[in-house]
């Protein structure tokens, strides 16, 4: 037999063979299990032959959940991954051995949204929520802890009254956040809004707030119950957080239930208020000698009268906190204000509870006019605000010593501008502290550092002692004035400004 008749005769058996054995083997489409691969934070914790049934058991499962939160649907695990295999493995588990994997492992979940808030481009939190109009009623109802639902949409519609006829009225209303919504599964144990009050309640208070209540009694007012709160309110903050009250006057029944929470807003409500209002100038009180009348004589011998004007101004506020800074735009005298003149016979002078021995020159008002008062000695942010913020008269504008007396403080290490929060100057800036006698001290906070006096020297009332401005913890322009017995910071404690001027 020739070579190639030899190979021709292999070649033939070799493939005989081949065709041999592949009948050997098991058909693939008899045999083969067609099985879905069950992964858990990609670990694989079971096989199933089933995917749907899985899915159904899933859903039946979690009737409780599907009843707490009004869903026609409970989903798994957003790590929950099933991987179609093929495998000759018979090694089945069955649905109800991997759900019980899956139950004891991870959270299931429901169809929802999650907001996002941030701020200068950093995140500040997150909510989950049931439907995304929850956000919408939720904001509405925050800005109507501020701002009345009348004005409110007012504004929106673009119909906002004139200055002159509303007295006041709202321009460049913002929520200083940015806000994004995306639809998302989330976790039946995270916590998830399902309606705008509970939403509006966390976004005013703060997520962990717990309400405190106050039952009204007998002679209360909401200047008392907010006085005596722990920590302190201030009659805004009581308003914010009682709604159904329009003011400080607003009438209290005894027995009901007020909310004294102090409020913790989350995000940002900024918006300006145009005001146009009468406002008060203080009289300065002037005392003169008279050396023929006894030590013991005292009588008011020109009545002093508060000036009177008409001021348009305006300010930004944030979550009913005004800025420090104000613009008096324009203002129209309607009384010049006469200056209180006393005669006395004695040295020693004395204004209601305090008292002094002065040159008997009397108590001066310690900025130029126009001004705002923007913040007065109250509680204010769940602590007590020492002194009386002025504004209005400008950056740079003069600051005058209230009375005759010696600089016992003074720091001008703090730059002109400052932000709010910041330490410097005790968070005061610079300032000035004057010594008026008979322990009664006069503090002038938050000043440029030109400041006109120092240590030891001796003013007198209306001197020039510094400029107004920003400096230490401040949000805008403005004087702090405060009043101590004793020195600052040193045992002394701070009394409401305005006692120096009744």
């Amino acid at each position: 037999m020739k070579i190639k008749d030899i190979v021709i005769v292999v070649i033939i058996c070799i493939c005989m063979l081949g065709i041999y054995f592949l009948d050997l083997k098991p058909n693939t489409k008899d045999n083969v299990n067609n099985i879905y691969n069950v992964y858990l934070n990609g670990k694989i914790i079971g096989k199933i032959n089933d995917k749907q049934a899985l899915y159904t058991l899933i859903d039946e499962k979690q009737s409780l959940i599907k009843e707490k939160f009004n869903v026609k649907n409970v989903y798994p695990p957003k790590s929950l991954q099933i991987v179609e295999n093929y495998s000759y493995d018979n090694q089945i588990n069955s649905i109800d051995e991997v759900y019980n994997v899956i139950e004891k492992e991870q959270d299931f979940t429901i169809p929802g949204y999650e907001v996002t808030f941030s701020l200068d481009g950093k995140e500040k939190f997150k909510v989950n929520l049931l439907d995304k109009n929850i956000l919408d009623d939720a904001i509405k109802a925050f800005i109507y802890a501020f701002i009345d639902e009348e004005d409110f949409n007012d504004y929106m519609a673009g119909t906002v009254e004139p200055l002159e006829d509303a007295k006041i009225n709202y321009s460049n209303l913002d929520i200083l956040e940015n806000i994004t919504i995306r639809e998302k599964y989330i976790s039946v144990n995270d916590k998830i809004y399902e309606n705008s009050e509970e939403l509006a309640q966390s976004l005013l208070f703060g997520f962990d707030y717990k309400e405190s209540n106050y039952t009204v009694k007998e002679g209360d007012t909401i200047e008392s119950i907010s006085e005596n709160t722990e920590p302190p309110l201030n009659v805004q903050e009581f308003l914010v957080a009682n709604p159904k009250f329009t003011s400080k006057d607003s009438l209290l029944t005894v027995g009901d239930t007020v909310n004294i929470t102090l409020i913790n807003p989350q995000i940002s409500l900024s918006y300006t208020i145009n005001e146009m209002k009468e406002v008060e100038e203080q009289f300065d009180k002037k005392v003169v000698r008279d050396n023929t009348k006894p030590s013991d004589f005292y009588e008011i011998t020109t009545l002093g009268v508060t000036g009177l004007s008409i001021q348009k101004s305006r300010y930004n506020v944030v979550n009913g906190e005004p800025n420090s800074q104000v613009d008096i735009y324009e203002r129209t005298e309607i009384r010049k204000k006469v200056d209180q003149v006393t005669t006395r016979g004695a040295k020693s002078v004395s204004y209601g509870n305090l008292t002094f021995d002065g040159s008997g020159t009397g108590w001066s008002w310690p900025t130029g006019v126009p001004y705002m008062i923007t913040s007065e000695f109250a509680p204010r942010w769940g602590k007590y605000h020492n002194g009386m913020d002025i504004s209005g008269t400008g950056f740079g504008s003069n600051i005058y010593a209230a009375g005759d007396g010696v600089v016992v403080a003074v720091n001008t290490g703090c730059p002109d501008k400052g932000y709010y929060g910041n330490k410097c100057g005790n968070t005061w800036g610079n300032y000035a502290i004057i010594n008026h006698g008979d322990n009664i001290y006069t503090l002038y906070a938050h000043m440029r550092q030109n400041i006109e006096v120092k240590v030891g020297q001796t003013v007198s009332k209306k001197q020039v002692i510094g400029h107004m401005g920003s400096s230490g913890s401040s949000t805008g322009t403005h004087l702090h004035f405060g009043l101590s017995i004793g020195m600052p910071l040193q045992g002394g404690t701070f009394k409401n400004p305005r006692e120096l001027f009744k």
